[in-house]
């Protein structure tokens, strides 16, 4: 497939869901032409519109477009339990910390929000709540730091 009708094609597309449509349609194309292996969409897109620093500590479970912006859901992946707690058996689970929205980019004219929520965790026995930290913004700037140097925050 020649590389210049497609970029023509995704700079006239409607929105991200057209370009994704297309997108998977190009993935399942290249799938019968060429082995792949096993390649997974949401992932290869996550690691174009998520910083990859980013993507080290969290996986995208939801990208949603409202009227006026994008939302990506990233939930911290679960094996990464606080260095304290790792030998301790009696550690659980115990939901999420409240989430931090971060501005990522702009993206087809509507800004990019990741959405980041930390696991939390205790001791099955206490009430007491333990959570990685993570420099996930440049100076309390709610941006990431890639954007913040764009801005020379």
């Amino acid at each position: 497939m020649p590389f210049y009708p497609l970029l023509l094609w995704f700079l006239r597309a409607n929105s991200f869901i057209e370009v994704l449509g297309s997108m998977n349609f190009i993935h399942l194309h290249m799938e019968k032409s060429v082995s792949s292996g096993s390649s997974n969409l949401l992932y290869d897109l996550s690691r174009v519109l998520v910083p990859a620093e980013y993507l080290e500590s969290f996986e995208v479970v939801e990208v949603k477009e409202i009227a006026n912006e994008w939302r990506i859901v990233l939930h911290e992946k679960a094996s990464l339990i606080p260095v304290f707690l790792e030998s301790n058996p009696l550690t659980v689970l115990d939901g999420f910390c409240r989430p931090l929205s971060i501005l990522s980019h702009a993206f087809s004219l509507k800004p990019v929000f990741l959405i980041v929520y930390r696991r939390r965790w205790k001791l099955s026995n206490t009430d007491k709540h333990y959570s990685n930290e993570y420099q996930l913004t440049k100076d309390s700037a709610r941006i990431t730091p890639a954007l913040a140097d764009f801005f020379k925050i």
